[in-house]
């Protein structure tokens, strides 16, 4: 399946000038929560190809991307490369102390397998 997209890819870039950013049908969304309440705003780092949970402590250019979820603490990044990753999450819970949430979840996305991943995305005041 794989060699089939590359060789389409490589034929329809033939008839016209290369992209530099060829998107790729893959997905990451979740929804940001902490104590079943939803946490907006928060931050998600990515780290790709990491088989080791990456810490906290790194400075966001330590990490391979990054979005933020919205009000509805929900928030999407397309075209999310294939492999093992980790994403690290940071929010501010104003109902609980102490307000600092963060997390981690490490994921798997695959165009054969699991191109897209749609979930919840627990924080905590601890780990």
């Amino acid at each position: 399946m794989k060699k089939i997209l590359y060789l389409l890819l490589m034929a329809v870039s033939g008839c016209r000038p290369s992209p530099e950013y060829v998107p790729i049908p893959t997905q990451i969304c979740l929804f940001t929560t902490h104590h079943g309440q939803p946490i907006p705003d928060a931050i998600i780092y990515l780290k790709y190809n990491a088989d080791t949970f990456p810490g906290y402590k790194n400075p966001p250019a330590y990490f391979d991307d990054s979005f933020r979820t919205g009000k509805n603490a929900r928030g999407c990044i397309q075209s999310v490369p294939e492999g093992r990753h980790w994403m690290i999450g940071f929010g501010y819970d104003s109902l609980h102390y102490p307000n600092e949430v963060f997390g981690s979840l490490p994921i798997t996305i695959s165009l054969d397998g699991k191109p897209k991943l749609d979930t919840m995305f627990y924080l905590s005041e601890k780990h």
